[in-house]
């Protein structure tokens, strides 16, 4: 009988044991994101606001910020040379993200493409042999950077926005034959998605409550084995 007790025990124990390793911490994210709509260019230190992380979900261990930025533009172009040229329209904008004064992404996204046009055909109307109209050219560009110094998380806890400037800056044109009018209009837009890693801690029972478990289950495991014992003399 006492080898029965102490196996009893002995499974209680291991079933606490379980109970008292469930409260472990687990890895976790959670992500926001914020964009603007297209704005001609240039634009300087747009806000693009995101929640910051609420310390009560556990322990901020990372952060991952992904950063696109989209220029549209328009553009227009009449060769007014005697001979051919070719000519060449590049769409672009210089992108930054900036937070507290610090430049964390910049890059530069681009279109360019070029055309063979013929002399001037004697109207400037951006069409013809000699020209061209050109819409919703496009371009799109992203940058992805994660953090895990401590004091730079600090700034992603807590109540309330954390707020990010952007700025873009066009650096488009039309190049061609030096007897060329031309036109290019710019716009811009971007968005930025802020992922949180962290670790969510849960509640370890309490070790009276985690021991009072084990007893009663070992109570429980040997009344079983009183019941099947019974059972078997009686047969």
């Amino acid at each position: 009988m006492t080898t029965k007790l102490l196996n009893t025990l002995g499974a209680a124990a291991t079933l606490a044991g379980i109970i008292a390793t469930s409260g472990v911490a687990n890895a976790a994210s959670l992500s926001y994101t914020s964009s603007s709509n297209y704005e001609f260019t240039d634009i300087i230190d747009e806000t693009l606001s995101v929640q910051k992380f609420d310390s009560s979900l556990g322990t901020l261990k990372g952060v991952t910020i992904q950063f696109t930025g989209d220029i549209l533009g328009n553009a227009g172009f009449e060769n007014r040379s005697p001979t051919p040229t070719q000519t060449t329209v590049n769409l672009s904008s210089q992108f930054s993200l900036q937070l507290n004064n610090q430049s964390l992404l910049t890059f530069n996204p681009e279109y360019s493409s070029s055309y063979q046009v013929a002399k001037y055909d004697g109207i400037t109307d951006y069409s013809g042999t000699s020209g061209k109209t050109l819409s919703n050219l496009t371009a799109t560009e992203s940058a992805t950077q994660s953090f895990t110094n401590t004091s730079f998380l600090q700034s992603f806890i807590g109540n309330g926005d954390i707020d990010f400037l952007f700025s873009a800056i066009a650096n488009s044109l039309v190049t061609g034959s030096g007897n060329m009018r031309s036109y290019i209009d710019t716009y811009a837009k971007a968005s930025i998605k802020v992922t949180y890693d962290y670790e969510e801690v849960k509640s370890v029972p309490e070790a009276s409550t985690t021991f009072g478990i084990g007893v009663v289950a070992g109570l429980c495991l040997l009344s079983q084995r009183k019941k099947i014992l019974v059972k078997v003399l009686n047969s």
